[in-house]
Formats: structure tokens, C-alpha cells, sequence
């Protein structure tokens, strides 16, 4: 693979979904390390039902503790259950997923990562995302991309694109000279582009921005100077 690979060479991109990318302006494995996350998501510590807060997404850690129902509401399949902790019971709801029927068991113990609402008076966790306890200790602290998407494209679609261009290209190049980069204290580039993409916590996150932006704008001011 080289910074011209063509995105239809990577694994689980189809002609769909390289068109898909085509939307958002990338066409080959360079264009797609240049695309930078818009925001990121950071997995924090669990907490309990009864301190989660309204109108802000939190993780928590419940047991099932009911039946799975599943309700048909004009387009929409909602699919209901309710979870408890020590500290309470919290109502849940997915939409359009009958397929986590089989995952959801009474008794089953999971992470639920989602945004508490009031409906009808009583708080309610809605679409949550769905970890067991060792997956979501494996990204607890972590700072998760959120890239910028067109309909069709999922944050998991370009994340994973993602990954494996991170894997297969030599990223070992480097535009900047060692003097100038030790001067400012600059990153090098493989840990820089690694780490604006996938930080282990925000340090690395700081550090690999830092590097990147440094390299834009000087880029930018030698093109201005030639010109």
C-alpha cells in the first residue's frame, strides 16, 4: 500500500461505500490520513443510575432485570427493557434493532453507553450504545474519533478504513528536519498521525495536533513564498 492506493483496495470497501467516500472528497489511503476527526468521544467511568445526570451522555453498568419487548410504532420497532444497579432502575429503549433480542438476556450484566431523557415524567436512557464489562475496559479513558459523514457512511465504516491504512502505510516519512522538529519540540510524524486519529488520552492527542498543525502552516507559508 502507498499513499496512492486507491480506497477500493482496502478490505470491506466496496464500490458503495467508496463512493460513499468519494462524497466526503477522499479517494486514496493519503487523502484519508489527512482527514482529520471533527471531535472525539472519551469513555469515562461508569456511574450509578441514580447519579447519572439528564440530557448528558454517561456509561453505565446495570443488570437486565426484565423481558425484551419489542413494539411496533407506525415505521418504527422499539425495542424495551429495564436495567438496575444497587442504586435503581433505569427503562431502555433501542429503535430499529431487533437483532440485539439475542444479545440482551434477563440477568446479562453490561455497559449501556447513552443519553439520559425525561419521557412522561420519568427518566429514560434511549439508544445506548452496548459494551460488556472487559470490551469497554479495554477503552475507558480513550478518546474515540468522530469523523465528519455523509448519509450511508457510519463513524465505524471510517474508522476501521481507517486502521488499516494506519497498518499498511509506511509512516515513517519525515518532511520536517530533526533540527527543526527537536527546536519546537515537534512530534514525529508516525506518532503524530497515529495519535490525531486514535490518542490513548489527551496528552497524545496535544501532542500529535501540535506536530500536524505546525506542518500545515509552514507548508502553506513556503507555498505563499514561492508563489
Amino acid at each position: 500500500m502507498n499513499d496512492k492506493t486507491p480506497l477500493r483496495e482496502l478490505k470491506g470497501v466496496g464500490e458503495k461505500t467508496e463512493k460513499l467516500f468519494q462524497k466526503i472528497g477522499i479517494t486514496t489511503a493519503e487523502e484519508l490520513l489527512r482527514y482529520y476527526p471533527r471531535t472525539y468521544d472519551i469513555y469515562e467511568e461508569p456511574v450509578e443510575i441514580a447519579s447519572a445526570e439528564e440530557d448528558k451522555t454517561v456509561s453505565i453498568r446495570a443488570t437486565i432485570t426484565t423481558g425484551i419487548y419489542i413494539n411496533q410504532i407506525r415505521n418504527l420497532q422499539v425495542l424495551t427493557t429495564t436495567v438496575a444497579d444497587a442504586s435503581g432502575r433505569l427503562p431502555v429503549a433501542w429503535f430499529n434493532a431487533p437483532y440485539l433480542r439475542g444479545t440482551l438476556k434477563k440477568g446479562s450484566v453490561f455497559i449501556l453507553r447513552g443519553k439520559i431523557i425525561r419521557k412522561k415524567g420519568r427518566p429514560q436512557m434511549e439508544h445506548p450504545e452496548i459494551f460488556t464489562p472487559a470490551a469497554y475496559e479495554e477503552i475507558i479513558h480513550s478518546m474515540q474519533p468522530v469523523y465528519g459523514l455523509t448519509a450511508g457512511l457510519s463513524n465505524n465504516m471510517v474508522m476501521k478504513a481507517m486502521k488499516q491504512a494506519l497498518d499498511g502505510l509506511d509512516l515513517t516519512r519525515e518532511i520536517l528536519p530533526d533540527s527543526l522538529r527537536l527546536k519546537y519540540g515537534l512530534a514525529e510524524y508516525n506518532y503524530a498521525v497515529r495519535g490525531i486519529h486514535f490518542p490513548e488520552d489527551k496528552e497524545v492527542f496535544y501532542h500529535a495536533r501540535e506536530r500536524l498543525v505546525f506542518e500545515e502552516f509552514l507548508e502553506f507559508i513556503l507555498s505563499i513564498r514561492r508563489l
